[in-house]
C-alpha cells in the first residue's frame, strides 16, 4: 500500500499543474543536414551537415493545439565539387570549394497529446522559410582564384515529431525531428533543448 502511495505521489509531482498554459518558449541546439541543390554533372553528393541553434515561441489555443514560430541558424558547412571549364580553347577541370550557411524561420501548427502529464509527444506541420548564403572559391588558373557569393531563399513545407518532458511544473526538456521538402527532402533537423511555460 505504501509503495502505491509513493508511486502516486511521484507521478503527481512530475505532472503539470491544472493551470491553463498560454504559451511556451524554448532554446535548442542540434544538427542540420541540407540539400545544396547543386546542378553540376559531376556532383554526386549535394548534402552538407552543420551545427544548428534555434529559439522558439508557441501559443497554446487549447491544452493540445499550439501555434509555434522558431528562428534558427546554422554554422558554415563545406562541399567540394568539380566543374569543367574552357581555358584558351582547351577543356580542363577545376575544383570548387563551396561554403553554405542557413538562416531559417519556421511557422507550424502542432498537436500535443495527453493532458496534465509529465510527458507530451507531439506532431506538427508547417512552412520553413530559409535564406542560404553560398560562397564559391575556385582553383582556376585564369582568372586566378575566383570567388563568387550569392544568397537564395525558399519556403518549404515540413512535418515534425517530438516531445516535451517536464522536469518541474513549468520547465521542460524538448526533443524533435523535422524534415522539409522541396521537390523531395530538402533538409532534416534534429534538435534538443530546454524550455519554460508561461
Amino acid at each position: 500500500m505504501s509503495a502505491l502511495l509513493i508511486a502516486g505521489g511521484a507521478q503527481a509531482a512530475s505532472a503539470q499543474s491544472s493551470r491553463v498554459i498560454r504559451g511556451d518558449a524554448a532554446a535548442t541546439i542540434g544538427w542540420l543536414a541540407a540539400d545544396t541543390h547543386s546542378a553540376g554533372p559531376y556532383d554526386r553528393n549535394n548534402w552538407v551537415n552543420s551545427f544548428f541553434t534555434a529559439g522558439s515561441a508557441g501559443w497554446h489555443w487549447t491544452d493540445n493545439l499550439k501555434t509555434e514560430v522558431d528562428f534558427g541558424a546554422s554554422t558554415d558547412s563545406r562541399l567540394f565539387h568539380i566543374e569543367q571549364v574552357s581555358i584558351a580553347g582547351r577543356s580542363t577541370y577545376q575544383t570548387i570549394e563551396s561554403r553554405f550557411a542557413r538562416r531559417t524561420i519556421g511557422f507550424s501548427q502542432q498537436y500535443q497529446f495527453f493532458h496534465n502529464v509529465w510527458f507530451h509527444p507531439h506532431i506538427a506541420a508547417g512552412v520553413n522559410v530559409n535564406w542560404q548564403r553560398r560562397r564559391d572559391d575556385s582553383s582556376r588558373v585564369q582568372p586566378p582564384n575566383a570567388t563568387t557569393e550569392r544568397t537564395s531563399w525558399s519556403a518549404n513545407p515540413f512535418i515534425a515529431i517530438g516531445y516535451k518532458a517536464y522536469v518541474s511544473d513549468r520547465a521542460f526538456f524538448r526533443n524533435d525531428f523535422r524534415i522539409a521538402f522541396r521537390g523531395g527532402p530538402d533538409e532534416t533537423v534534429f534538435r534538443l533543448g530546454i524550455g519554460i511555460d508561461f
